[in-house]
Order: C-alpha cells, then sequence, then structure tokens
C-alpha cells in the first residue's frame, strides 16, 4: 500500500461516527441513485426516448465502485485506485478533512508541548543569527534535511539535534519565512514517505507577529 492510500485511510480513521456514518448512508444512497436512474434509462429507452442515454463509463465506474464496496476503508483505498479520490500529480498535496497537512499558530503552540512532535526550522544559518531558530524547533537548512534524515543514524540525529530520529510515521511540522520552503519540503519529505510531514505557512513572520501581540 503506498503511503498515499496510507495518509487517506489514516485520515478516514480519525473521522467521528457521524462522519462514518455519512459514508455509509452515501452508499446506500449512491446505491439506490444507480438502480433508479439504470432503470429509468432502459424503460426509456425501450420506448424509443432519443434524449436518454446510457451513463457513461466512468459514472458507471463510479457507481460501480459505491454499490460494491460499501466499507469506508475499501471505499477509499478504492477510489484512490481508480484516480477519483487522490490523483497522482495531486501526490504530494496529502489531505486531511479536505487540506493540506498544515498547522496554524495556535496549533503550533500546542504542538511545541508534544514530546513527539518534532518541528523543524528550516530557515539558513543567517537567517537563524538574526532571529533564532523558532522556539521549540530543531535547525536543519533546507538544502541539508534530506541527508540528514536518510544518512544519519539514530545516535549521530540524537547527537546533534537532541532529539530522537524522526520514523516515518512521526509528526515533523517544518516552518520557513513565510511558508514557502517549509511546504517545498514538506512535499519532498511526504514523497519519501513521511506520511506525517506538516507545515506551518505562516512560518517566523506570523509567529513574530502573533508573539508580539501575546505579550502585549
Amino acid at each position: 500500500m503506498s503511503y498515499h492510500e496510507q495518509s487517506c485511510i489514516t485520515v478516514l480513521s480519525r473521522f467521528s461516527a457521524t462522519k462514518k456514518l455519512t459514508f455509509i448512508m452515501y452508499t446506500r444512497f449512491s446505491r439506490r441513485l444507480y438502480q433508479a436512474s439504470t432503470s429509468y434509462a432502459l424503460s426509456s429507452r425501450s420506448r424509443g426516448n432519443p434524449y436518454v442515454s446510457p451513463l457513461s463509463p466512468r459514472s458507471q465506474r463510479f457507481f460501480e465502485i459505491t454499490l460494491n464496496r460499501p466499507s469506508a476503508g475499501n471505499l477509499i483505498r478504492t477510489l484512490y485506485s481508480s484516480n477519483i479520490f487522490c490523483r497522482e500529480k495531486d501526490s504530494a498535496a496529502l489531505c486531511e478533512n479536505g487540506m493540506a497537512l498544515e498547522v496554524n499558530y495556535e496549533q503550533l503552540l500546542e504542538e511545541q508541548k508534544e514530546p513527539n512532535t518534532l518541528i523543524v526550522d528550516i530557515r539558513e544559518p543567517s537567517e537563524i543569527s538574526e532571529t533564532g531558530a523558532l522556539p521549540g524547533s530543531i535547525h536543519i537548512p533546507m538544502g541539508d534535511v534530506r541527508n540528514v534524515f536518510e544518512n544519519f543514524s539514530e545516535e549521530e540525529f540524537q547527537e546533534k539535534y537532541g532529539k530522537p530520529k524522526p520514523t516515518t510515521d512521526t509528526k515533523i511540522i517544518f516552518s520557513c519565512r513565510s511558508g514557502k520552503r517549509s511546504m517545498s519540503m514538506q512535499q519532498t519529505m511526504q514523497k519519501l514517505g513521511y506520511t506525517q510531514a506538516h507545515h506551518y505557512p505562516g512560518g517566523w513572520l506570523e509567529w513574530e507577529e502573533k508573539s508580539a501581540g501575546r505579550r502585549k
């Protein structure tokens, strides 16, 4: 199973009971709709109605998925494999409740308290020397992140950064100055299998502004 499928299934597992029930109701509705539309089309064509055409292959495939796979987990996997729910060209944009994996300022404050979350400030050393690193983060320049994650041993990582080396399941939050580099880094790491790679779109600029406001 690819990391795209795993991510979508992970998202579904976090859904509330209400959302899961919606999936079930959705498949039941689709079944009835398909049966009704098929019956109407067949009966209309049998009466010589030229304006009613059969369902397109794409529509038929969609209904087959929802009819034959009422399990929410199987539905997600099948929609992915059918290139309907997650497309390969959008592979970097993993989805959580329909959005990319991002954290806002308030969420970052909470994540700074989580010992199992790794926050990585990927700005250049010259930037860090001016402002300091994002509180609670380790500093790895953007150009070094991939090499560090792929080639450092657990001992080397722990010794240099004072944190356990992340696994592909570790929640990682990348941050830069304004969000562009962190999003690019997030996409790169997701392609390497780090399914919980997040980024902070506000970056240092938002952090500095909002933190100053909280101190007033």
